[in-house]
């Protein structure tokens, strides 16, 4: 492992040193003159960048595509269009409520007080929680576009903190989907108290329902641990990436560093005559989605700076959010055409290597919202997984197998599941089992119908067959996600499925090697240990969840990647190379044409420098990262370190202290949300919606 780092940092060093003769054109939106027009850069490029550019259909890895050359998505200028919001109705659309219902005046106060309660759980509040939603349920059932009848007088109150176009856009995008699922809610239950938790802070999160294991594994008893043994072979080399965040809609020139939730954007009713402060660079900032020319760096960067081909990589992962972050101004097309062009952004750049992707609660629209099949009986057919979910899935899994990643019939699980999930097996014999995490993500409002019931949905129950049908053939299975079941600095799962989610981990956890998240962000891990946590010890320790830093800065952090070295026999991770491009370097990338990516640590080197917790070639066991977990709670340099790295060296470096300490302690080891409660004492601390 040590030659190959060496050879990694040696290639990077031989690659910088050689003349730029390679052109390479950017396409994008600029600002100039208080105007939004179109724009071309052209720079040159070093022969090693050069060779790493591959088109549509070539590279050095086949494909087993039943296309001899994959068809290509090209954009539609006409989908990246910022919507009018005069297209939203729906049945009894009226202003006027129907007789003995709140008016907007009333359910405008009534939202405030709640947001008021400043997230104080108690009897009173959450009862009085659960009575407002009961009375918005109730005028929804008759007036299923409520929320956009409204939204006007709805919003003017709340303006002081949640700006107009903000907030009338979130209602009118979110109208129809809501105006099906509140009436859908048992809202003086388990449903209303998951939601006021959740959105309001009033309620205390409902505990999850007892479960019946035996019942639930089929009969089937764990086996005895599995012996770890050192790596034999050249280990297989696989790229992770996640939270891409392209923003096809980013105007280079425009404000960086603005006062709304996203920057490096002219929106509709952006002032277009306030002169800018810092201008947004071709390369991205800090308070901004993705633009083109960063996110696809990630690709043109893999083979100079790791020192790999890309026939070399076995494969890839990526752990979901392709789409951008104004949730307000969203539209169907341009969430499609975001997922669209990343993926054929993907397809390009990676040299024909397969890629096994999973969605993340970005890639859907509205935001997050995911119905689900089991519930079309109680919801009206407008809001229903046939017309809500389901063309989504339909899109993106033709696209999977339009290049090769997913096999028609793997593909058409996505849709057939009605899930979006799906069970593949690479080349070399690992099973890659990609589950939905907006199953139990906290603001897919669809999860709240039965939030605290025993696997709604059914998507645990396939799991769980998936595993036991590898258990019993000896197959290695590692598990892509989104959205962290646990605690990190915050918490955005449902209490039910994540405690369902870590019993199947402790069950599985010999056939099951690693989990690997999204969404944060941030670069974190988090362990699993046997008897739901009881006792935390490194002969506990049951697996490890890598969530995965982002190829996007926002906010406030550098962009990474990864790659990981993989025991070609056990699958077993054995070191993890992550790498970083420092946006406070656009400047100087904008003078020399492209971005400069740099290895930000080895795993390996870095949370055993002196070899004390490992042998040679010996995999990063969930044993080793308990063991690493202990050296952030007691030693301060190292929890240091896992802080800036967490960033990305985001500078300045800020020191993480009082309840964020706690918190990032607690998430370290709270790989569900009843472990991470426990943990706290309290979740009022953490944020909810508002």
């Amino acid at each position: 492992m040590k030659f190959s780092l060496f050879v990694a940092v040696a290639w990077a060093l031989l690659a910088q040193a050689e003349d730029t003769t390679s052109p390479l054109t950017f396409e994008y939106s600029t600002f100039t003159n208080h105007t939004v027009a179109p724009a071309t850069t052209t720079y040159s490029l070093s022969p090693s960048y050069a060779s790493s550019v591959v088109t549509s259909g070539t590279g050095s890895k086949s494909s087993s595509s039943t296309h001899s050359a994959p068809t290509s998505y090209i954009v539609n200028p006409a989908d990246l269009a910022y919507p009018s919001f005069s297209n939203v109705v729906g049945p009894l659309a009226s202003a006027a409520p129907a007789p003995g219902l709140l008016n907007a005046t009333q359910l405008a106060d009534e939202a405030l007080a709640l947001i008021l309660q400043l997230k104080v759980a108690n009897s009173t509040n959450c009862q009085t929680c659960k009575n407002v939603m009961s009375t918005v349920a109730a005028r929804m059932k008759v007036q299923q576009e409520t929320l956009s009848d409204i939204a006007v007088p709805f919003c003017l109150p709340l303006q002081s903190f949640l700006p107009m176009p903000i907030c009338i856009g979130l209602l009118k995008i979110g109208s129809t989907d809501i105006g099906g699922i509140f009436p859908a809610m048992d809202m003086q239950g388990d449903d209303g108290q998951a939601i006021c938790a959740f959105m309001f802070g009033s309620c205390d999160l409902p505990s999850p329902p007892q479960l019946d294991l035996k019942t639930l594994f089929q009969g089937t008893e764990k086996p005895a641990p599995r012996e770890l043994s050192t790596c034999k072979k050249e280990p297989l080399k696989v790229l992770h990436i996640s939270d891409y965040h392209l923003d096809m809609r980013y105007v280079v020139g425009s404000e960086a560093n603005c006062t709304g939730p996203v920057c490096c954007r002219v929106f509709p009713y952006t002032n277009a005559s306030t002169p800018i402060q810092e201008p947004a660079s071709l390369f991205g900032n800090y308070l901004c989605d993705t633009p083109e020319a960063l996110a696809t760096s990630v690709f043109r960067s893999v083979p100079k700076v790791t020192g790999y081909e890309w026939s070399e990589f076995s494969f890839g992962i990526f752990t979901g959010d392709l789409v951008s972050h104004d949730l307000w101004e969203l539209t169907e097309p341009y969430v499609l055409s975001e997922e669209l062009e990343s993926y054929q952004q993907f397809f390009d750049g990676m040299g024909g290597v397969k890629l096994y992707p999973t969605l993340g609660n970005h890639d859907t629209y509205p935001h997050a919202f995911t119905a689900f099949p089991d519930q079309n009986g109680i919801l009206p057919h407008n809001a229903s997984y046939p017309v809500q979910e389901k063309y989504n899935y339909e899109n993106v899994s033709a696209a999977w197998e339009n290049y090769g990643w997913l096999t028609a019939k793997e593909a058409e699980m996505v849709v057939n599941s009605g899930l979006g999930i799906y069970r593949a097996v690479t080349a070399e014999g690992l099973v890659i089992i990609s589950l939905n995490s907006d199953v139990w993500y906290y603001f897919n409002l669809y999860a709240y119908i039965g939030a605290n019931k025993i696997d709604t949905t059914g998507m645990f129950g396939k799991l769980i067959t998936y595993l036991l049908e590898a258990e019993a053939k000896n197959q290695a299975v590692w598990l892509i996600q989104h959205v962290n079941v646990g605690g990190s600095t915050d918490y955005e799962a449902l209490p039910a499925a994540t405690d369902l989610y870590y019993q199947i981990i402790d069950r599985f956890n010999n056939t099951i090697r690693s989990t690997f998240f999204g969404h944060t962000h941030d670069d974190e891990l988090g362990v699993f240990y046997t008897n739901n946590a009881t006792v935390q010890t490194a002969q506990t320790a049951a697996n490890v969840a890598y969530i995965m830093p982002s190829v996007t800065a926002y906010t406030n952090l550098n962009a990474g990647f990864r790659y990981y070295l993989v025991d070609p026999d056990t699958f077993d991770i054995i070191d993890s190379l992550t790498y970083y491009a420092n946006l406070s370097n656009t400047n100087e990338w904008t003078a020399n044409g492209d971005v400069t990516w740099e290895l930000e640590y080895s795993a390996r080197d870095t949370y055993d420098p002196s070899g004390t917790l490992l042998a040679p070639n010996a995999p990063l066991s969930a044993a080793f990262w308990h063991e690493v977990t202990q050296e952030i709670y007691t030693n301060e340099t190292m929890f240091q370190t896992y802080t800036d790295l967490r960033t990305k060296k985001f500078r300045p470096y800020t020191p993480v202290t009082g309840l964020a300490r706690n918190l990032t302690l607690c998430g370290l080891r709270s790989m569900s949300v009843p472990i991470f409660e426990r943990c706290l004492g309290s979740m009022q601390s953490t944020t909810s919606f508002l």
